[in-house]
């Protein structure tokens, strides 16, 4: 690395230590986290995950069910 490099380097490194950037990316993933567009996509994965654990389960109810009889 050149001087130049460094420089650059240590001149991005203090931009991004300091809070407003640190402020600026909160706010943004705040914002992108409350949005609908994020809402809708976490409950259509979840309930995607839940119909699938529930078909595995029902699937191999034999397997499942004689373990907690027999406890």
């Amino acid at each position: 690395m050149d001087a130049l490099d460094k420089k650059i380097q240590r001149m991005v490194n203090e931009e991004l230590t300091k809070s407003e950037v640190t402020n600026m990316i909160k706010s943004n993933i705040s914002s992108e986290l409350s949005s609908r567009d994020f809402k809708k996509v976490v409950r259509d994965i979840s309930s995607d995950v839940i119909e699938d654990l529930f078909k595995s389960l029902w699937q191999n109810n034999n397997i499942w069910k004689s373990r907690v009889k027999n406890g």
